[in-house]
């Protein structure tokens, strides 16, 4: 933190990311208040953290953030908590627009259990909020972009952390998927042909986007489906009106039809602006006539709606997740007046209206499970506005009554039973599967498995040789055994070196990183590292290396050293010399040679700073600042450029050092 300003901490749902974070922070500035960003629905959770520490926070909304709000600026600059910061992985919504400038000059935590969401460069985006994009020069990497596209994304470790492995205090999980299947004669037949003729859009983009909308709300539930194509015909009424007005359609109107849901389907700058004939107007009466069909079946419980009763039956505590509010309604509707709810707009049991902390409390407050004379709902059903950061930890059951978009959403869905403190030793998770028919067109379980990777090349995912459990096993066996720089040696049958560097810079700090040779390899994989140790605990004894062995290891680390220094000047050459930082910085020189002709020797060395501010890499904020330069007035542009504070140096590299070397090799020498 002290040295990037920012870090993005990706425990696992439940695991105390948030009394993490808090420590953090007062750590940092403990005469500060935190500053702490999440969704409203999590403000009573951090209040009541806050509170059990003893500490100071001022919480603020990502709903205000997205009106275009920013927190009331603080005297001096305190550090801030972004929880759930996977939200801000996008660069061109408002939310992000707004905070980016807030965070300059400020020390960030960011919190998410699922950072990468749709592609790798959500991550860097939410690190750019507080950590320059040169943050890497020293390796080679002129930005944390560059990182992600040339596949280094073990740097992104420095900054994107886990905690030790908590996994075992956590409640296992146990994974059953049920197919629905309608009866023969059902209305889902039907439908599914009538969506699949409608003509929609002659955009094929346009299309598929609402084809895909419709046949979504069809896998959830009748009046879902009824409820989408309301709202499709009152587009095509709206359109058509339109038409005879001469006004054009906007791709909000279509947004707006597609709902939050659409941000998962299609790439929107894709979708060009809609003329008043670009969706099929011709739709309109057979639009209709589905829609009747839809309310008509939705009287009635589909198989979908049976199988969620069978598989509550047995009374455990359940929550099942619909990405739908029609959804929400027609379950409440035939599964009776006992089932609790939750939505972004209310909460209740049955058709009654309560307080959504009270409906909630009932999941995760033992006392209130055992209050006499009250039966208390066993079944929530909520859309993903509860799936963030809760605590539902008397939950025994999890039902994706929908399959979401993204494994993201899955993980945090799952994430409000499985936390620490449960009251379950495993949680029973159900994935409702929509028809083979329906799936075939959709096919979310294929993007739901490839999105499924993310987590893997970041490292943090839950297999027993992922980087993160490695890095803690490792610690946890060798960080008690005394350590001390020099050369160890042992014999065994499989030869191999690690070698600890440390690479200083000019300001005065270091870098220490590890680098292992191994069959004629060189890497810093820590599976190789785990592997070289365990071979050298399990070998003979203490050796001498032979002369020829230590000359071998010893010209292969120089080499990989000139290397890296290489690397080091090259990224810190590379800079952020985009368009616009160019042209900024030709018209800054111009007004530099003026400065020197005319001798202002004041002027030019604020011009320098400037200088040398243009060609570092800039976190979010900053980049939106200089962006806004790029039109401003001289005098404008060099008054801003005096009013930047002193630029501290790059961290240029100014040696490199062997500080310990693991040997295990033959009594020959190691080639």
């Amino acid at each position: 933190m002290r040295r990037h300003r920012g870090v993005l901490l990706a425990d696992r749902a439940g695991t105390g990311k948030t009394y993490i974070a808090l420590a953090v922070a007062a750590t940092l500035a403990p005469d500060q208040p935190i500053q702490v960003l999440a969704p409203a629905t999590l403000q009573g959770q951090w209040l009541e953290a806050a509170s059990r520490t003893g500490l100071r926070i001022r919480f603020h909304s990502y709903e205000m953030v997205s009106r275009g709000t920013r927190p009331a600026p603080d005297r001096g600059i305190g550090p801030a908590i972004l929880d759930e910061s996977h939200r801000l992985r996008n660069p061109e919504t408002r939310r992000y627009r707004t905070l980016a400038p807030w965070c300059i000059g400020r020390p960030g935590i960011l919190l998410s259990a699922t950072p990468a969401v749709n592609r790798m460069e959500d991550v860097v985006h939410q690190l750019l909020l507080f950590v320059r994009d040169d943050a890497f020069a020293w390796t080679g990497a002129a930005s944390l972009t560059q990182c992600i596209l040339e596949g280094r994304t073990g740097l992104l470790s420095r900054l994107v952390i886990t905690g030790e492995d908590r996994t075992g205090l956590l409640p296992g999980r146990r994974g059953r998927t049920l197919r629905i299947r309608e009866e023969p004669g059902s209305p889902g037949s039907a439908l599914l042909g009538g969506i699949t003729s409608l003509d929609l859009s002659a955009d094929p983009t346009t299309a598929g986007l609402i084809r895909v909308s419709l046949l979504s709300a069809l896998a959830s539930s009748p009046l879902a489906l009824a409820e989408a194509l309301a709202r499709y015909v009152a587009l095509l009424v709206h359109a058509r009106d339109a038409a005879a007005s001469g006004v054009i359609l906007s791709r909000a109107a279509i947004r707006r039809f597609a709902g939050p849901e659409g941000e998962q389907l299609v790439l929107w700058p894709l979708v060009a602006e809609s003329s008043p004939t670009d969706l099929a107007l011709h739709d309109l009466e057979r639009a209709g006539a589905l829609e009747t069909l839809a309310r008509r079946w939705s009287a009635t419980a589909d198989a979908k709606v049976r199988t969620l009763a069978a598989v509550t039956l047995d009374q455990h505590p359940t929550i099942a997740f619909t990405a739908f509010l029609g959804t929400v309604r027609y379950l409440k509707r035939h599964l009776g007046p006992a089932v609790a709810w939750c939505t972004g707009s209310g909460a209740g049991v049955g058709s009654l209206e309560l307080p959504r902390e009270e409906v909630l409390d009932w999941f995760r407050k033992p006392e209130k499970r055992t209050a006499r004379g009250c039966r208390m709902p066993t079944l929530l059903i909520a859309t993903d506005v509860a799936s963030e950061g809760l605590d539902l930890a008397l939950l025994e059951r999890v039902v994706h009554y929908d399959l979401p978009w993204t494994a993201v959403r899955l993980d945090q869905r799952i994430g409000r039973a499985t936390r620490l403190g449960a009251a379950q030793a495993s949680i029973d998770e159900v994935r409702l599967l929509p028809g083979e028919a329906i799936e075939a067109v959709l096919r979310k379980e294929a993007i739901l498995d490839v999105k499924r990777g993310f987590p893997e090349l970041l490292g943090l995912d839950d297999r027993d040789d992922a980087p993160w459990r490695l890095r803690a096993k490792i610690a946890a066996e060798w960080l008690p055994e005394p350590a001390a720089e020099g050369v160890a040696a042992v014999h065994g049958p499989d030869p191999g070196a690690a070698a600890g560097i440390r690479m200083t810079f000019c300001d005065g700090t270091s870098e220490e990183f590890v680098v292992i040779l191994e069959n004629d390899r060189c890497s810093d994989d820590l599976a190789s590292l785990a592997r070289l140790l365990d071979r050298a605990r399990q070998c003979d004894g203490g050796a001498v290396p032979a002369p020829a062995t230590l000359r071998a290891v010893l010209g292969r680390l120089s080499r990989i050293a000139r290397r890296a220094l290489r690397q080091s000047r090259a990224g810190r050459l590379g800079g952020p010399h985009h368009a616009v930082v160019r042209r900024i910085r030709r018209r800054l020189l111009a007004v530099a040679r003026e400065s020197a002709r005319r001798r202002q020797g004041r002027e030019l060395g604020l011009l320098e700073n400037g200088l040398r501010f243009l060609g570092r890499g800039h976190t979010a904020g900053v980049s939106a600042l200089v962006n806004g330069w790029d039109v401003a007035p001289i005098p404008d542009l060099v008054r801003a450029v005096k009013e930047l504070p002193e630029e501290p140096p790059q961290r240029e590299p100014c040696g490199v050092e062997l500080i310990g070397l693991l040997l295990v090799t033959r009594t020959s020498s190691l080639r």
